[in-house]
Formats: C-alpha cells, structure tokens, sequence
C-alpha cells in the first residue's frame, strides 16, 4: 500500500469555490490537512482551457496519490468539462506507459456526487462511470459518496448548516478516515451520507419549486415559465 503523502481535489462544478461540490470536498480536505497531508484544489473548467493549463494540469495529477472529485450530477451523468478532464487523464495515461512501463505508484481515485433531487440514488449511474474512469486510469477506486438535496449546501460550509448537516458530516469524517487509510469508502460511511437532508421529501420539493419561481420572476420571464418551445 502506497503511503498517502499528496491529495489532489477536482472540483467539477462550474461554480468552483461556491458551490456545493466544493463544499463538500473541502471538508474531507480539511481533514486529510489535519493529518499533514499535503492538498491541491483545481477547479476543472478554468483549467483545461488552454493547452499551458491542460499541461499543468496532468502533471498535478500525476504527482498526487489520491485524487477526489466532487461534482454535481447533470442528466443522470458527469458535466460536459469533467468528461473531457477525465478523458485526458485517460488519454495521457494511455501516452505515458504505453510501453509496458508499470507507473512507479499506484494512484487513489474516489468521487463526491450531489444531484439537487431529493433522492440521492439519482447519482447512482454516474458513480458507474467515475468507476469505470478509475479502471480506465489504471487508478485503485476508493469508491463514491452519492448526496441527494444538493441545493441545501449552496456553497455554504458544512459546519454552518446546523444540525441538517449532522449525518452528512459523520459520514464524511468515516469517509476521511477510510481515504487516509488508502482503503475503499466503508458502507458506513455510504449509508451516513445518504440520508436525506431534510426528512420531508415535500418541504424540500416545495421550497425548490418557490426558488425555481423566484428566479423566473427575477429574470423576468415569470410568463414564459411554462412555455415548451421545442415541442
């Protein structure tokens, strides 16, 4: 087992630093600080738009031993700009030791998906894929957390949410602790963070719904919201 020495954290939001990705991957980064674990957070889409930045980019990758990536889930799937970052690690693995050379270690992946359905098995499919990226990259796959009601963290850290937050933050501290260990994310650890948020499905359903208005209203297109123009 490699010792974990650096931690590489992929935020995969558009929003980068203030969105609910990057609050969660921030709090288990925090921990593995804790632990003198030396951290790099590279927020995907400003740094794979120039060939100078993709270039940096790889090679941050290749000198980290874990690698987290945190993101939200968009139709069922990973955004656009985090399929293209992890098709260029595939890619420059591929270019690196296409030769039969061993890499001198064995790197750690492991995934953080928020999906803004009250349901987190909505991510389900997409931890497939981080999956299947991981056996791609020739990475040990630590495994993923699934979060549903992402839209409650809105960029907010986690110990500013009060007691909502509570099993969320159990199961990342176990999740932490499994990922300093450069072991897989343990079931109790899956199970703590896939507890809803809040318990009434409805409530968070229903403030969705208000916000989804709000903003219709403010971008003056309160009217149209109903409109399906492409039927």
């Amino acid at each position: 087992m490699n010792e974990l020495k650096r931690a590489i954290f992929l935020i995969g939001s558009p929003k980068g630093e203030k969105s609910s990705s990057a609050s969660l991957g921030n709090y288990i980064l925090n921990l593995l600080k804790e632990n003198d674990i030396q951290t790099n957070t590279v927020h995907i889409h400003s740094q794979i738009n120039t060939e100078a930045k993709t270039a940096l980019f790889l090679q941050n990758i290749e000198r980290a031993d874990l690698i987290i990536l945190a993101a939200p889930l968009y139709v069922d799937t990973l955004p656009a700009k985090v399929i293209k970052a992890l098709t260029l690690i595939v890619e420059n693995k591929k270019k690196l030791y296409s030769q039969n050379i061993t890499p001198v270690k064995k790197q750690s992946f492991a995934a953080i998906l928020n999906c803004g359905f009250p349901e987190p098995e909505q991510n389900k499919v997409a931890l497939k894929v981080y999956k299947e990226f991981a056996k791609e990259a020739g990475f040990n796959y630590l495994g993923g957390i699934a979060i549903g009601m992402g839209g409650l963290i809105n960029g907010k850290a986690l110990s500013e949410m009060g007691g909502i937050a509570k099993n969320l933050i159990k199961g990342l501290d176990l999740a932490a602790d499994d990922l300093l260990n450069n072991q897989k994310i343990s079931d109790a650890a899956i199970k703590k963070t896939f507890k809803p948020l809040i318990s009434q499905n409805w409530l968070y359903t229903l403030v969705g719904n208000l916000n989804w208005k709000f903003k219709a209203l403010k971008n003056g297109i309160y009217k149209k919201i109903n409109d399906k123009p492409y039927t």
